[in-house]
């Protein structure tokens, strides 16, 4: 039986322990804290069940739903309320809804009549060569004008990344709009395209859901599922040496003791900023990996009774462009309207974001003066009588991976790493996306490969055999 080293207990490594396990390979999960999830980490605290990272997951994938069903499953998920599909972007102080089909942008308060009337000339802008680098702010620019991008654009780049669209590569952070740009010319060519092909090729509808005790669910289930001893918690990992004889050692720290295991592969699924830490042996180059920028993130949740908050909280929740200067926050999530049970009867529940890119030195404030600058916030924008009922701080000081200008590097890095080390594998959220299930996707997939390499191994093995080699 062929033994698997895998350093990380996220998502990705977990999904990875999982599989491998499940074809009968012998797995040990190093992890350096004392949770496993990675940024998935859900806490029910006074009745009010509190995300620190992650928010919601998608049915994006046949991978997912089978592995939800192996994993018993199945009956914990629980879909959003319809209310999700409707999202707020602040402009003049005020949250608008966002635009939910082409009539009603064209109609909506978000944007002057100036920047709808720019918003036309998109299937005439002449795409950008295949080979140029372009940031984000530059592609929505150049694509769809100033406004659409300062109020549709950046506030979802804060949103999903926490990052700066002007140094974020359309390429790698946004992959379908520089396709659909290069494939079709246009933007609005190209979703009409795609539009076309559903109605003779459906595509699968992609709900948004959660589980009902939150999305930890997931990570437990996983490590519920792999033998008591395989995860081994507050257990950093210090090297990984190759060598033809013990094809490789792993040197770790646990209980204040260096100890060292072997293992015929590892599998490297932590984040990038740890992994910086770790020590491959013989040296390699990995300089790209370690340069990739992780921002600070603040998560402030509040409690309130349901008579505080003048705002009907009828969406997913509101973004807060970069343009509105006078707020601080990036957004918030309106977190008890999205799925029952995330706060007592009678109250609410706001998940609201500090920090990333553009004001990482917000993130590290202490916990009062973030609970009062997002309040300070919160009481303009949806209408709030503080104080809260309920109060919670988490803080994550380094967060999301940026996908920047020159990531081609960062790839090209990763895949020269496996490349110079037989039997040296990676995963994580800074390869192919930075969602839980493209993170997830990672670690099924380098099991996978796992599973090739040592077939090809043992078919290698037989033929010398054979040709008493």
């Amino acid at each position: 039986m062929a033994s698997v080293g895998i350093i990380g207990a996220g998502i990705a490594g977990l999904a990875a322990a999982y599989e491998l396990h499940r074809r009968g390979l012998e797995v040990t999960v190093f992890e350096a804290s004392d949770r496993i999830g990675g940024f998935i980490q859900s806490e029910r605290i006074d009745g009010f069940l509190v995300e620190h990272g992650p928010q919601t997951l998608q049915r994006t994938s046949a991978d997912l739903e089978e592995l939800l069903r192996r994993v018993d499953l199945e009956d914990a998920c629980i879909p959003a309320h319809p209310v999700a599909s409707k999202r707020f972007v602040v402009r003049g102080g005020q949250p608008i809804p966002l635009p939910r089909s082409p009539r009603e942008l064209l109609r909506t308060p978000l944007l002057s009549p100036r920047a709808r009337l720019r918003l036309l000339a998109e299937p005439f802008i002449v795409r950008s060569h295949r080979g140029t680098e372009e940031s984000v702010a530059r592609f929505a620019r150049r694509r769809l004008g100033l406004e659409v991008f300062d109020y549709l654009v950046e506030p979802f780049v804060a949103g999903i990344f926490a990052g700066d669209p002007e140094r974020l590569s359309i390429r790698h952070a946004f992959p379908k709009l520089f396709e659909l740009e290069q494939e079709y010319g246009s933007l609005f060519w190209g979703l009409i395209r795609d539009r076309m092909k559903q109605r003779h090729h459906p595509a699968p509808h992609r709900p948004m859901f959660s589980f009902i005790e939150g999305l930890h669910m997931l990570p437990r289930a996983l490590a519920e599922h792999l033998p008591s001893h395989a995860i081994l918690r507050k257990a950093e990992v210090l090297a990984v040496r190759w060598d033809e004889k013990n094809p490789w050692t792993l040197s770790f720290r646990a209980n204040g003791r260096v100890s060292t295991r072997f293992f015929d592969i590892i599998l490297c699924a932590t984040s990038l900023h740890r992994m910086a830490k770790i020590r491959i042996l013989p040296p390699l180059e990995r300089h790209p990996l370690e340069t990739v920028a992780h921002p600070p993130i603040a998560l402030v949740a509040l409690g309130f009774r349901r008579e505080q908050v003048a705002h009907p909280l009828d969406g997913f929740g509101l973004l807060v462009p970069a343009v509105e200067r006078e707020f601080q926050i990036l957004g918030t999530l309106f977190s008890s309207s999205l799925f029952p049970d995330r706060a007592p009867e009678g109250h609410v529940l706001l998940t609201t974001f500090v920090g990333g890119m553009r004001h990482p030195e917000l993130a590290l404030l202490p916990d009062e003066q973030l609970e009062a600058l997002v309040l300070q916030d919160l009481r303009r924008l949806l209408g709030i009588t503080p104080p809260p009922v309920f109060r919670h701080v988490w803080r994550w000081e380094r967060s999301i991976p940026q996908y920047q200008l020159g990531y081609d590097a960062v790839i090209a890095c990763a895949r020269d790493v496996e490349m110079s080390r037989p039997g040296l594998f990676l995963a994580g959220n800074y390869l192919e996306g930075i969602s839980v299930v493209d993170a997830l996707h990672t670690g099924l997939k380098a099991a996978r490969r796992i599973i090739q390499h040592l077939r090809e191994e043992a078919a290698g093995g037989l033929a010398k055999l054979l040709l008493g080699d």
